[in-house]
């Protein structure tokens, strides 16, 4: 069974983070002090190692990580509490970011995509599938990104952008798929951002319709399958896993 560490002193998060974790088949150790996280992964070997960024000195947990050989290929992952805190974070070898605040939604989908890279580690060479489409993130008042969607399932997306991509706030992603009968729309969220700047969004709401168009236009490429180990959660996380080594 895979295994992480919670770095964590806020007993909503951790029940949060522990139940869906638990639900991905990852077991987990919480931890709320920080010398007992430096004696944990010092001691022993953990898949992920995730640190609330509110506890004192949880960077230098992360940064332990990198120099102990049980730990060095651990996924890293820190639950920020603010934008501004990601710049600090990356500076760290983090290779995830997940936004708070925290939802059982929010952290599944980003969750998910940790999980596919904590297995990906232990069975590396697994192919995959890449997406290469315009679309535009709408987040009103007349502002628009445009992006390029790498990775695509029925539930988000990873995306990048020549812009910095970052925040609590939804938007409305829009996105024409190519040979597909109309254009997809979806409320979304910003749920966790890698080294390279990729971001995971999470569809909060989306029309019947669209729904439906999605799901034939994935089912027709036979590559990015709409369950919990979907490739288009793991790519993304796969390169900043190998550019952190």
């Amino acid at each position: 069974m895979l295994r992480a560490m919670l770095l964590c002193t806020d007993a909503p998060a951790v029940q949060t983070v522990t139940r869906v974790f638990k639900d991905l088949g990852v077991e987990v150790e919480t931890i709320t002090t920080l010398e007992a996280a430096i004696d944990q992964i010092t001691a022993h070997k953990y898949d992920a190692i995730m640190v609330d960024d509110q506890v004192e000195g949880s960077s230098l947990v992360l940064e332990s990580s990198r120099q102990l050989s049980a730990c060095r290929k651990s996924v890293r992952i820190v639950l920020a509490d603010a934008p501004t805190s990601i710049g600090a974070a990356f500076q760290t070898g983090t290779q995830i970011v997940l936004y708070k605040p925290l939802s059982a939604e929010r952290v599944r989908h980003g969750l998910r995509a940790v999980r596919n890279l904590m297995a990906q580690e232990r069975r590396r060479g697994s192919k995959r599938v890449r997406v290469e489409v315009a679309a535009k993130l709408n987040f009103g008042r007349g502002r628009n990104i445009a992006v390029i969607v790498e990775d695509l399932s029925d539930s988000g997306a990873a995306v990048r952008s020549s812009s910095r991509l970052s925040g609590s706030q939804q938007f409305t992603f829009e996105c024409s798929l190519p040979e597909a009968p109309e254009l997809l729309k979806a409320k979304a969220e910003f749920v966790w951002r890698d080294a390279q700047g990729m971001c995971g969004i999470h569809f909060t709401d989306m029309s019947a319709s669209s729904r439906r168009a999605l799901l034939e236009w994935i089912k027709d490429r036979g590559g990015v399958k709409s369950d919990s180990t979907t490739d288009s959660d793991s790519e993304p996380l796969s390169r900043a896993a190998r550019s952190s080594r």
